[in-house]
């Protein structure tokens, strides 16, 4: 009996190590994710970007297959909490309301915000130039520097679900401002050759973007950890970046 029980023990464990091994990796790549941070084939499947070349890299280096979520952006957060999600990406502490029901991995690289303008319209340099503006934003995001004037109506928000969208709205005189970031306009420039528009960069410190990570698997989030720390140490996602701000060719 004892010989019997120490086979099942060492079975059972054997499979635990097995299943840990194997099991996917759940990450949320959505549309909201402006490309070239996820691009998107007709399907809705995410089929490039820098988000898939980092989790794809991600997952190669655990050795695990990976599993990708496209959901609206207010269902990330809940998601990683929950445990139905183990991983998104190009999030910020101070982008969502639990941060402390998460874990963060060390800083991916800092992204510069811009404010999109028509070329005719005055530079925005100061949050009191969009006293009475209408700006893009996109659906989901949290703009911490804009909150409060949004709250209290002094500058209109005004949400879309795409960059695209926005920009188009933009051109149109519907609006009078575009939130974005750096690499999303850059890309959007060099892919369509748009030339009818200007970016302001935001007054403020151009914040970091982390990985938000799932407190439900504590061994899983530890590898997923330690597996992005040394794909921000050997330079890949720099690398990457790069890419696709065009300054270098492909590895």
């Amino acid at each position: 009996m004892p010989v019997v029980c120490a086979l099942m023990i060492l079975s059972c464990l054997l499979s635990a190590v097995v299943t840990a091994e194997t099991i996917a990796i759940r990450a949320v790549v959505s549309e909201s994710n402006t490309p070239p941070y996820a691009i998107f084939n007709a399907e809705q499947m995410v089929e490039a970007g820098i988000s898939k070349d980092i989790l794809d890299e991600l997952a190669t280096a655990l050795d695990k297959p990976i599993q990708y979520l496209n959901l609206p952006r207010s269902r990330v957060e809940p998601w990683l909490i929950e445990g139905k999600a183990d991983i998104a990406c190009f999030l910020n502490p101070d982008w969502v309301s639990e941060p402390a029901a998460l874990d963060w991995s060390e800083a991916l690289f800092t992204t510069q915000q811009l404010l999109v303008r028509r070329p005719e319209s005055a530079p925005i340099s100061a949050i009191q130039h969009l006293a009475g503006k209408r700006v893009g934003t996109t659906r989901g995001f949290t703009y911490p520097e804009l909150e409060q004037v949004f709250a209290l109506g002094d500058v209109i928000r005004d949400d879309a679900h795409s960059l695209q969208s926005n920009l188009a709205r933009l051109k149109q005189g519907r609006l009078d401002v575009v939130m974005t970031v750096d690499l999303s306009f850059h890309y959007y420039l060099e892919t369509t050759g748009e030339k009818d528009f200007v970016a302001d960069p935001l007054w403020s410190e151009p914040p970091a973007v982390y990985c938000a990570i799932s407190k439900t698997q504590p061994v899983l989030g530890l590898q997923i950890r330690e597996g992005l720390t040394k794909l921000i140490q050997n330079g890949f996602i720099k690398r990457r970046l790069a890419v696709y701000m065009g300054n270098t060719a492909p590895d």
